[in-house]
């Protein structure tokens, strides 16, 4: 199963248990005849469901792009009419706020998002809150806020620290480009030794060729699949610049790629943009590198 579905999978589940945890907190409010929450609530809870079913149910398993800008237009629009209903008793909306941003989003959107809605709460503090009060919600907002700008700091250089220690790309499920020539020597030299063949697969988009980002993801996601498909135990497969892949196969001809390269372009569902890939194969000759592998491999490609 590829790194990135995997990770889909984990959000289903995560988004799941979101909306089970919300749905209670909406049937309570509805209870308690405080429907003005039981709507809040509900919206959310709606939201995030309709992003578990979307990755459920895409086959490309990409995220849902829309789903937390209309979540975070939802809690900020909720907080804000909340605020001013019962003497701003539920004002403790806008804590969320600042949590959601810095989890949903990348450092600066979410700061940029927080600013933005600062003075919204502000106002909302100051126009619906008894003055007694205002006081301390003012340092709670700030506090929250500043725990959730710590947290994310945390996430991000956690994220930094770690990205070196991880062999996959999480798009893909392939093995990044930096290990290929160590696996690459490593097979060489135990094909040398042992007298058998080795072949050296690239699968590469045309140069320059691009497309919408999510469009460009979606495809190559369907040529990884098609790829790993075929692959057996000891072969490995690595995802090159954002572009294409590079197959290692271990006791394999040329021969013998062109049919499993002809088996993988098979897997690959009906695409305009099948087209654009081209192949490159790079059988072991006396001498050869990791280096002179992966060059022959490249002056090879051409369109399938």
């Amino acid at each position: 199963m590829q790194a990135a579905l995997k990770i889909n999978y984990a959000k289903i589940v995560f988004s799941l248990l979101g909306s089970i945890a919300l749905s209670l907190i909406a049937y309570l409010d509805y209870l308690e005849a405080n429907y003005l929450a039981f709507l809040i609530t509900a919206g959310m809870t709606l939201t995030i469901i309709a992003n578990a079913l979307y990755l459920a149910v895409r086959r490309d398993k990409s995220q849902f792009m829309h789903t937390k800008w209309l979540f975070i237009l939802i809690l900020g629009g909720a907080s804000a009419l909340a605020s001013t209903q019962d003497q701003g008793q539920n004002i403790y909306w806008i804590y969320f706020y600042a949590f959601a941003a810095m989890f949903l989003f990348p450092m600066k959107k979410a700061l940029f998002l927080l600013f933005g809605y600062a003075p919204l709460a502000l106002y909302l503090i100051f126009n619906f809150v008894p003055p007694l009060e205002q006081p301390q919600v003012i340092f709670t907002f700030i506090t929250m806020s500043t725990v959730a700008i710590f947290l994310a700091v945390v996430k991000s250089r956690t994220n930094k620290l770690l990205e070196p220690l991880i062999s996959k790309d999480l798009e893909t499920g392939a093995h990044k480009e930096k290990f290929l020539r160590q696996a690459l020597g490593t097979e060489i030299t135990r094909a040398e030794r042992e007298g058998t063949a080795l072949t050296l697969m690239y699968f590469q988009l045309k140069p320059g060729y691009r497309t919408i980002k999510k469009t460009h993801t979606s495809f190559l996601q369907q040529v990884a699949s098609a790829i790993n498909e075929i692959l057996r135990p000891f072969d490995q497969f690595y995802r090159l610049q954002q572009d294409g892949f590079a197959v290692i196969l271990p006791h394999t001809t040329t021969s013998e790629a062109i049919i499993k390269a002809n088996g993988m372009l098979k897997n690959i569902s009906h695409s305009k943009h099948k087209k654009n890939i081209q192949l490159g194969l790079a059988s072991l000759n006396v001498g050869d590198t990791a280096d002179t592998l992966i060059f022959t491999a490249k002056q090879d490609c051409k369109y399938v």
